[in-house]
């Protein structure tokens, strides 16, 4: 096999497989590049069992194929290579299936090839219905629900995303039962209705993929895995088993209470009142309505201090005394997903579930647990 092709044109394309390279793995060949030349195509392939990611380069004029053929290279050395090397061309090249010698102007660099009879093989041919959807909505979709997924491998069905469709809607869910994300986008086209449960780290990969353009994603749904097609790359992940729980009972029919607050005076009253603590999911501080109206968001640290601050609300009806604790972490990432300047913030008890929404982001509402405190 022998090609040249622009380190430009190659870097984005090492860049988006990269993503399914696997770090950890008793099969060496998983963390090596399937890099490989047919039909004036340079096809470079990845995956870690979990993810599996193709990027096919055609139809551009830099890329020149002497000699078609395929092998392993491996990923990490061959990435660090295109980074840092000066040259504006590379040269790729093997000899007898077992090196592989790349130059680019003054660089020379030679690795031993990953044996690639043991490579898997992958199918990234699209079967069934193709859900057709804007790439920035999807990466919008992502963003704002799959931070909120478990991570315990002892609860595996939340560690995924639940992706619904129905009655021409694209429904997100994520949980890790101390907090809930959903969003819902409206499609333009119908399509066969769906309820599947996709790893969230995998939709984060493909998130790092999208860029925020006009381009259209493609989505086929299968027996067990989903692919996404965009642009130039195909991204395969498998589907979680068993069933994502019902979560529609959680969302509250009626709230005690709604506060309007300028979104990023909140976030930085709750990033400052929790300065003494850790900033993980323990990280707790207390919502306080006093009597004379005013609203403190306060934290207490038995080795550090306290902090007590104040945040003053867009809009509010007469507010009776409240207080609820909730963690802040988990605050603030909810906050921060939201597009609008302004936010709502809907509380039905002290212990009960408490949502957060915007009316300039439609269709995206986020729950939050509280927590108990004496």
């Amino acid at each position: 096999m022998k090609f040249s092709i622009a380190r430009e044109i190659l870097l984005e394309a090492l860049n988006n497989v990269s993503k399914g390279l696997s770090s950890k793995t008793p099969l060496p060949v998983l963390t090596g590049i399937k890099i490989e030349t047919n039909n004036n195509k340079l096809i470079l392939t990845t995956t870690n069992r979990e993810i599996s990611i193709q990027a096919c380069i055609e139809n551009e004029e830099s890329l020149v194929i002497e000699n078609d053929g395929w092998c392993v290279v491996p990923g990490k050395y061959f990435i660090d290579i295109a980074k840092k090397i000066d040259g504006k061309k590379v040269e790729f090249s093997t000899f007898e299936e077992t090196t592989i010698k790349i130059l680019s102007d003054r660089s020379n660099f030679t690795l031993i090839a990953l044996e690639k009879n043991n490579y898997p093989v992958i199918n990234f041919e699209p079967i069934g219905e193709a859900i057709q959807v804007k790439a920035s909505l999807i990466k919008q979709l992502i963003k704002q629900t799959a931070f909120a997924a478990g991570s315990s491998e002892a609860r595996i069905t939340l560690t995924g995303v639940c992706l619904e469709l129905e009655n021409n809607k694209l429904k997100a869910i994520a949980t890790d039962s101390y907090r809930l994300a959903k969003k819902e986008i409206e499609l333009e086209n119908n399509h066969t209705q769906f309820r599947v449960n996709v790893p969230s780290k995998a939709l984060e990969e493909l998130c790092k993929i999208i860029d925020d353009d006009k381009e259209d994603i493609l989505m086929y749904v299968m027996a067990n895995k989903v692919l996404f097609v965009y642009k130039d790359v195909k991204f395969v992940t498998r589907l979680i088993e068993g069933s994502f729980p019902d979560t529609s009972s959680l969302f509250p029919k009626a709230h005690l209470i709604e506060i309007v607050f300028d979104k990023n005076a909140l976030i930085s009253t709750v990033d400052r009142a929790s300065l003494f603590t850790n900033m993980d999911s323990s990280s707790i501080v207390k919502f306080i309505i006093n009597n004379d109206q005013s609203i403190q968001i306060s934290s207490n640290s038995n080795e550090i201090g306290k902090v007590v601050d104040e945040v003053i609300p867009l809009k509010s009806v007469e507010l009776p005394p409240f207080q609820i604790a909730f963690s802040a972490k988990y605050f603030l990432e909810a906050l921060k997903v939201f597009e609008s300047s302004q936010i709502t913030i809907k509380f039905t008890g002290e212990i009960k579930p408490f949502a957060i929404e915007a009316e300039n982001d439609p269709n995206l509402i986020q729950l939050i647990l509280p927590v108990r405190v004496c």
